[in-house]
């Protein structure tokens, strides 16, 4: 590493990083492959390791941050359940009640593996095992513990995952961790089949990894950035059981244990005991050329597989294609068709009825009224003519008595002759002709004289009303039987198109048929090349799954192999790495200790009632003192199991606030193996933080006047209920609410 010193610290600390998220995700378990594969591929670029200038986890820890809501589904007895914790500012304490075996440690458990999956089962194991309960933690164990979470009665219906999804405030708004796993038919989960999902913002946006950085350490780097180390969860999240632990520990291995968790020591541990054995293991000699040309020829015959496979594939491709489309186009002509519904050929036929039906009743109309009227439409017009002059004449005639037309002649032509002036004797001779042949003609005596007594039998009233009864009637009959034959028209027009629509109908009935056969050959034809192409698609899938791993490992085994590649590299990489991280951590350790102290004697005091204990001191060698007023160390003096359960709360109270800003507490059991004036002081504490605290608590806990001295800072409750079926496994569900008699 020739040009080491040319990098900075801030490419250390970022390497250091990538390290740590390695350990994380790959740690703890049997096989070690894929975690040095990973320090192969990290420790591959050339880093001065004594720049290193480590930056703690807690100054990554100290934004604050508020759980908005949690998302149960199929995690142990909750089959769905919700929690919401949205609350005001000024009420941040949230109550969770429920009675022993409801699901409050299930709860508990839900935030812990959500938030940090198979770390949080690690990290949380840690405190036991530095107890002396128990062998060390492994992941096969966590594989187990998933197994039996799945809620055993959503499995026998069928369900085969089950989730967790924590919505956090944090300082840049809302982030989301949704987490799933994923079983077998057999309730086996293999870690693979853990699904992370990360989202941020009110769009609820899904964070994607960088190119360069693997999904899973980018994931655990994105929630440790926003929330805190998941060696700080057992500060978080915990219960009455772990403050026991941890009050069971002398002091100074309370303290040493809670700041190596607040600044991550922890972690640095664990990596310099893993970077130990990955420099034994690269430090070897690697003879591999064997291995190396049968990976090498498994690759080729897995490759020669899968080209085949995939030429399959394309021809499945080009024959499904057109057959698609044929499929596609003959849809959407059947769709087009449509012949109408049952109850429009219904309407269709009933018109058919009612239109031939009215037809036959025009015709007989037409039939009828010929007989009536056509006698008046075939007489010849001339006759029809005559008959009516002949009927004017008969009654104007008829209105003069015998004789008296003369008489009136006569006189009309006399007093023609006296009118002044007088004519001539030609002149008046030539009127009285013209008014004599004016008279005979108006009365028709002297045009046909017998015509004015062809119709003598009418009197001039009948004659004038039978005249105008052959004239009307007439054209009546003209009229009425042109709307007859325009109605039968009509009526044979409308059953002439009924009868098109039928041949269309029909038509379109037998086209939809050939299309209908056409179709279901074509849709058998796709399915059985679609099944050909899903089995090479599965086909090449495997073989593809198959020659990734082989090729990686090969490119690996090629690059360990070259002279100054990884192998020896990287070993030398690591213990430059363990030496700077030792110094690191001694020096980084004492300089956090009077932070601590400080915090620690506020915390404590607020919390124990003697009030004795005026600080608490700790020395550069992690050594803790307990002193009065005069400076005296109380250590020796016997402490009852609450104040040593006071002490561990105190300490875990100043652990999530040493990065300047509080972090929330989920307390399960709170108050238990208190006396009455340290249960007042531990609730005073809790509700006068600013931060979010969430109380899972017994009803005999937090009840009466212990509720009573919190409710004004309460701002979300919930109850716990479990309920069996019929004597079988049951569930919990979550109602709004606390325990009924506290609600009231």
């Amino acid at each position: 590493m020739n040009d080491a010193a040319s990098h900075s610290p801030s490419e250390a600390a970022a390497a250091l990083h990538l390290l740590i998220s390695a350990r994380n995700l790959y740690g703890s378990s049997g096989n070690r492959r894929r975690l040095f594969n990973r320090f192969d591929e990290i420790l591959s670029a050339p880093i001065n390791w004594s720049t290193i200038g480590w930056n703690p986890t807690v100054t990554r820890a100290s934004r604050s941050f508020r759980f908005r809501r949690i998302l149960l589904r199929n995690w142990k007895a909750f089959d769905r359940a919700e929690l919401d914790f949205s609350a005001p500012f000024d009420r941040p304490v949230a109550l969770i009640g429920g009675n022993n075996g409801n699901g409050k440690t299930s709860l508990l458990e839900a935030m812990a593996l959500g938030l940090y999956g198979v770390r949080a089962y690690l990290d949380r194991s840690r405190l036991a095992r530095e107890a002396g309960a128990g062998a060390p933690p492994k992941r096969s164990h966590y594989h187990q513990m998933i197994e039996r979470a799945m809620h055993r009665q959503a499995f026998e219906r069928g369900a085969r995952d089950m989730s967790v999804t924590i919505e956090i405030d944090a300082e840049d708004g809302l982030f989301e961790i949704e987490r799933h796993w994923y079983f077998g038919d057999d309730g086996s989960f293999v870690e693979d089949d853990e699904e992370l999902v990360l989202r941020s913002g009110a769009d609820r946006h899904i964070l994607s990894s960088p190119r360069d950085v693997p999904s899973a350490e980018f994931a655990f780097f994105e929630i440790e950035r926003r929330i805190g180390p998941a060696s700080m969860l057992p500060f978080l999240l915990f219960d009455g059981e772990q403050i026991r632990r941890l009050a069971q520990r002398e002091l100074g291995d309370q303290v040493r244990f809670g700041l190596e968790s607040a600044l991550g020591v922890t972690s640095i541990k664990g990596l310099i005991e893993d970077m130990s054995d990955y420099a034994k293991d690269r430090g070897k000699d690697q003879q591999a050329d064997e291995v190396e040309a049968s990976i090498a020829a498994q690759i080729g015959s897995l490759s020669s597989d899968l080209a085949s496979t995939r030429a399959e594939l394309e021809k499945l491709e080009t024959a499904l294609s057109p057959l698609r489309c044929r499929r596609d186009d003959i849809v959407r002509s059947i769709g087009s068709i449509g012949d109408g519904t049952y109850e429009d050929r219904y309407v269709d036929l009933e018109m058919r009825r009612r239109t031939e039906s009215e037809l036959q009743a025009a015709r007989h109309d037409l039939l009828v009224g010929g007989v009536r009227l056509l006698p008046y439409l075939l007489l010849p017009t001339k006759l029809m003519q005559s008959t009516e002059r002949a009927l004017d004449v008969a009654a104007r005639s008829t209105m003069l008595a015998p004789g008296q037309d003369e008489r009136m002649l006569r006189e009309l032509i006399a007093a023609m002759e006296s009118t002044e002036p007088r004519l001539s004797a030609a002149s008046m001779a030539d009127l009285a002709r013209r008014t004599r042949e004016a008279w005979h003609g108006s009365i028709g005596t002297e045009e046909n004289p017998d015509r004015a007594n062809l119709h003598a039998y009418l009197g001039g009233h009948d004659a004038r009303r039978v005249h105008g009864l052959l004239a009307s009637s007439r054209a009546a009959a003209r009229a009425e039987i042109s709307a007859m034959l325009a109605r039968i028209d009509a009526l044979v027009n409308s059953l002439a198109r009924m009868d098109e629509q039928d041949m269309q109908r029909s038509r379109a009935e037998q086209n939809r048929s050939e299309l209908v056969e056409e179709l279901a050959a074509k849709s058998r034809r796709i399915a059985e090349l679609e099944g050909e192409r899903r089995r090479h698609d599965q086909i090449a899938g495997k073989l593809q799954a198959q020659i990734e791993p082989l090729e990686g490992d090969l490119n690996r085994r090629k690059a360990q192999r070259r002279g100054t590649g990884h192998s020896s590299g990287g070993a030398d990489a690591a213990r430059s790495l363990i030496q700077a991280l030792h110094e690191v951590v001694e020096e980084t350790m004492p300089r956090y200790y009077e932070d601590l102290a400080s915090a620690l004697t506020r915390a404590y005091r607020e919390l124990a009632h003697k009030g004795i204990v005026q600080s608490v001191s700790i020395e550069p060698n992690g050594t803790v003192a307990l002193l009065d007023a005069q400076g005296r160390d109380l250590r020796d003096t016997d402490a009852s199991a609450g104040e040593n359960q006071i002490f561990a709360m105190a300490l875990i109270s100043a652990i999530t606030g040493l990065g300047g800003s509080a972090l929330p507490l989920v307390v399960d059991t709170p108050l238990g193996r208190l006396d009455t004036g340290h249960r007042d002081r531990v609730l005073d504490y809790f509700a006068g933080r600013d931060a979010q605290t969430i109380l899972l608590s017994q009803p005999e806990e937090v009840a009466g006047r212990y509720y009573d001295r919190i409710v004004s800072r309460v701002g979300t409750e919930h109850h716990l209920l479990y309920r069996s079926n019929g004597g079988g496994l049951g569930e919990t569900t979550v109602e709004k609410g606390y325990f009924p008699r506290i609600a009231a």
